[in-house]
């Protein structure tokens, strides 16, 4: 088994930082409209952070890291990467894996009634996201970037789901970064929260959840 790494993820002003680490739920608040998305891609290094600010993973910038960093956006109906759910969970990846590790994967995310031979047209929302959470999982990123994942769904699938993820979070090697608008939904699992008062402000702390 791979050792975990120990990922830590920095975000700086001139007169504040937040930091998170491994294993670290971070949900992003904030009103419509913040910048909670923008944020996400920011972090990415998709988005230059504002002038000042400095977004750091292991120390170096975003836009430079080497580290693997996965997007999960909320889009229905959604764009497929594969042709089926044995592609779908290993596309981008460059491995090999055996059908069982596979499998067991689907498994893990509650989805053993899925062959890897499935199309992926038949699949439902929460089979989409536990889906993508299969493919980000076996992908192992530095940082997983949510946004708005669960603000479709019912609330009891929502909180399941949310409470799934804290779960196995804390035995990974991943930072995980929510942004959401129905953030109760996260509240009780996330390690911090950060808010957003305006798109080019550095968020502030919350506390811990």
């Amino acid at each position: 088994m791979n050792q975990p790494r120990n990922h830590s993820l920095q975000l700086s002003d001139a007169e504040s930082s937040l930091h998170a680490s491994a294993g670290e739920i971070i949900l992003l608040t904030g009103h419509a409209g913040s910048g909670k998305t923008l944020w996400l891609k920011r972090l990415a290094g998709l988005i230059e952070p504002p002038a000042g600010t400095t977004v750091t993973l292991n120390g170096i910038i975003t836009k430079k890291t080497k580290q693997p960093i996965r997007m999960l956006f909320d889009r229905w109906p959604p764009v497929w990467l594969g042709q089926t759910v044995g592609e779908e969970l290993l596309f981008g990846l460059g491995i090999q894996s055996e059908q069982q590790d596979l499998e067991q994967t689907l498994s893990e995310w509650g989805l053993s009634e899925l062959a890897l031979t499935s199309g992926l047209e038949t699949l439902n929302r929460v089979q989409l996201l536990r889906l993508s959470l299969a493919a980000i999982s076996l992908a192992r990123p530095a940082i997983a970037l949510f946004d708005n994942p669960t603000s479709a769904l019912a609330q009891e699938d929502a909180v399941t789901l949310s409470a799934e993820i804290a779960r196995r979070s804390k035995q990974s090697d991943t930072i995980i970064v929510v942004a959401c608008n129905r953030w109760h939904d996260w509240r009780s699992c996330a390690s911090q929260i950060w808010r957003i008062s305006s798109p080019d402000a550095l968020p502030q702390p919350r506390g811990q959840a």
